[in-house]
């Protein structure tokens, strides 16, 4: 049974290797994606304004950007509080409603840092792509799925395997031999990294698994134009006061606004709750575009225990909840994997050049004559 294992554990390390090498070094990346945007483009993702300066009206930031870009209308706006960086604006162009773009804008004067910029075409973006669907849409969403159940399998049948490794898992035998030091860093790493692994790999796996279960389970159109609301501004200002009195002290993060096609406005934002693994998003209000009645409502302090799970996963798979300490730990985690491919690949070429050669069979020997055959 082990020896089954471990034939498992070490093909399915190699045929996966490079593909869990790419997510986890996209991962360390995307961890500190802010900082990186604050480093190489500070005159885009950073605001000019004072950060006590009073916001605009949204419904007037909107008009603006719209009035700027005149081809493009807004589908979705992010709002941050309280930080240096810009609002985005997310907008699409009249012509074609499925392809997105983005603006970076200043909350207290409306100043726009730029063109549209296609999602895609964005560092973030760029490695966003790369990280969940190898630039391959839904064909990559369910490779990296797989690659994520397998990372689990690894992870645990690795954890089977080595678990008598606990007793000096700090040992490295680098003095000794490349054989020795490089079965020692395999099985640290390896447990070091275990508890990352599996939630890494778990809620990776679920987002993309739900992802695909939603659209197969869903009918859409080949050709889906979608075309502006034209009310969609008129009472736009009068959400952020709805949801603060529907939930006092509610973290108004992101709205999407209505089309024609769908007449509501889906906010998605905070509900003051001092808790580390709650995401930006996790409770939601749709409101009729036209009377701002209530259809929705999820307050994830009340939601199902499995509801408050999956809002743990974003904090808990970006690990930006701990402040700087939680990303260097979760961008190590996310080069795990290139070493545990590594060193798990010299293992298993070092002990197939060190297997023996197979045993010649020996050389028929005749058969005794008999008493008969011999004439005796």
């Amino acid at each position: 049974m082990r020896k089954r294992i471990w034939q498992l554990h070490s093909w399915l390390g190699l045929c996966a290797g490079l593909g869990l090498v790419i997510i986890g070094l996209t991962g360390s990346v995307l961890v500190f994606h802010r900082d990186i945007a604050r480093f190489t483009k500070p005159e885009i993702v950073l605001r000019p304004s004072p950060l006590d300066a009073p916001r605009l009206p949204l419904s007037g930031l909107i008009a603006a950007v719209e009035q700027a870009h005149p081809d493009y209308w807004v589908r979705g706006w992010l709002l941050y509080h309280g930080e240096e960086r810009r609002d985005v604006a997310y907008v699409t162009p009249h012509a074609d409603s499925a392809a997105w773009y983005l603006l970076h804008v200043d909350p207290a004067t409306g100043d726009i840092s730029g063109p549209p910029v296609a999602l895609h075409d964005t560092l973030y973006g760029w490695f966003i792509d790369l990280h969940y669907t190898f630039f391959a849409d839904h064909i990559g969403l369910a490779i990296t799925a797989v690659l994520a159940v397998g990372f689990i399998f690894l992870s645990l049948t690795g954890l089977y395997l080595h678990r008598a490794f606990f007793k000096t898992v700090f040992r490295l035998r680098w003095r000794q031999s490349w054989r020795l030091f490089s079965s020692d860093l395999h099985k640290a790493v390896g447990i070091a990294s275990l508890p990352f692994n599996l939630l890494l790999g778990f809620t990776g796996a679920y987002w993309n698994i739900a992802h695909l279960a939603e659209e197969l389970s869903h009918e859409h159109e080949e050709a889906e134009v979608w075309t502006a609301y034209e009310g969609r501004l008129d009472r736009l200002d009068e959400l952020p006061a709805l949801a603060e009195t529907t939930w006092p002290g509610y973290a108004f993060n992101y709205v999407y606004l209505p089309t024609a096609e769908d007449r509501q406005f889906y906010v998605f934002g905070q509900t003051p709750e001092n808790h580390p693994f709650r995401s930006r998003y996790g409770s939601a209000l749709w409101f009729d575009a036209a009377s701002l009645e209530i259809n929705y409502r999820q307050d994830v302090r009340t939601a199902g225990w499995w509801a408050r799970i999956v809002d743990a996963f974003e904090p808990l798979h970006f690990g930006d909840f701990g402040g700087l300490v939680s990303k260097i730990l979760w961008c190590l985690a996310g080069l795990a994997p290139g070493l545990l491919t590594l060193s798990g690949a010299l293992i298993w070429f070092q002990r197939r050049r060190r297997r023996p050669p197979p045993a010649r069979p020996a050389p028929p020997r005749p058969a005794p004559l008999t008493a008969a055959a011999s004439g005796r």
